[in-house]
């Protein structure tokens, strides 16, 4: 009976070491024999699209603890985003902070379809909340801006602005819309990132670019965006408007989402309050300036006056 009790304890103790040693095994990507496969967020092999009017299987081709890379179509000897999609989803994690549990980026590429790219979140159900670049229209031969690359980082962008801090619905989207606050975006990226070519061909065609909103001919790179970047302290006071956001405006759900748009004197008081200096100025020369809008950004200084300059 001692005889059969000192071997149970044996081997117990053999299988509590034999444990531990595989646990600490490290990772072996795209493996199933990897110690990953207990965490709920390790990324699926492959992952059936079910948004809009994407229906493909795609397959996972690479991972590691910040990318996850899918591809429908796409030649796999195409591996240029695991490497630079994955510095770019670092440097934006490390100016902007988390987003949400799962610390990956979910790139995926289809070939010559679709007329764009798109983002989700990972507050939203739609893409399995998961933090999403869907992208589509090019072969994807070449790491370069106009083969895609850019609309990859003006994707990543919309991630930014659309759940920095954990707060879902930007409401400076009604005022720059879809690209503006992407074009200064992209420029810091590759900037950071030491691509200075792209970051000169990014500035280049942006110094260009006119939109009619808020007025004809309206320039928001040149006029607006870049200033502020170049003046008053980079990524450091892009980050600073979406911490300002966090902390002062309305939001609902929790806290979870914000409950608003802001309007133009809004606008210009919290960007004013993230570069520690009054833009009025700057926005009166940037977008023309109304009696209106001047009513709303006094009336910003007195809802919001914890944001100074």
């Amino acid at each position: 009976m001692k005889f059969k009790l000192n071997f149970i304890i044996v081997v117990i103790v053999l299988s509590f070491f034999s444990s531990c040693n595989s646990k600490n095994n490290s990772k072996t990507v795209d493996k199933e024999e990897n110690t990953d496969q207990e965490n709920k967020y390790t990324p699926p092999e492959t992952w059936q699209e079910h948004w809009f009017d994407h229906k493909q299987l795609l397959t996972r081709v690479y991972y590691n603890d910040d990318l996850a890379v899918y591809y429908d179509d796409v030649d796999t000897t195409i591996t240029w985003p695991e490497e630079y999609l994955d510095k770019v989803w670092a440097y934006v994690k490390n100016v902007y902070g988390e987003f949400g549990d799962d610390p990956r980026l979910y790139a995926i590429f289809h070939t010559g379809k679709y007329s764009g790219g798109h983002p989700s979140v990972y507050l939203d159900e739609s893409h399995d909340y998961r933090n999403v670049v869907d992208c589509g229209p090019y072969n994807w031969k070449e790491r370069k801006p106009e083969a895609g690359l850019s609309m990859v980082i003006h994707e990543i962008g919309h991630i930014v602005e659309g759940a920095t801090n954990g707060i879902k619905e930007n409401p400076a989207w009604e005022i720059w819309k879809d690209s503006k606050w992407a074009e200064i975006f992209i420029y810091d990226v590759y900037k950071a990132l030491g691509d200075d070519e792209f970051a000169q061909q990014t500035y280049d065609d942006m110094m260009e670019t006119y939109d009619d909103f808020p007025r004809k001919n309206t320039q928001w790179f040149k006029d607006w965006f870049y200033p502020i970047y170049s003046e008053h302290g980079e990524s450091e006071v892009l980050n600073g408007f979406y911490d300002l956001l966090a902390e002062n405006f309305p939001k609902t759900n929790g806290g979870k989402a914000f409950s608003r748009r802001m309007n133009m004197g809004e606008f210009v008081h919290f960007w004013s309050g993230a570069a520690n200096t009054n833009l009025q100025p700057q926005a009166k020369e940037a977008f023309g300036w109304t009696n209106e809008w001047e009513d709303q950004f006094k009336k910003a200084q007195a809802d919001f006056n914890d944001i100074t300059y």
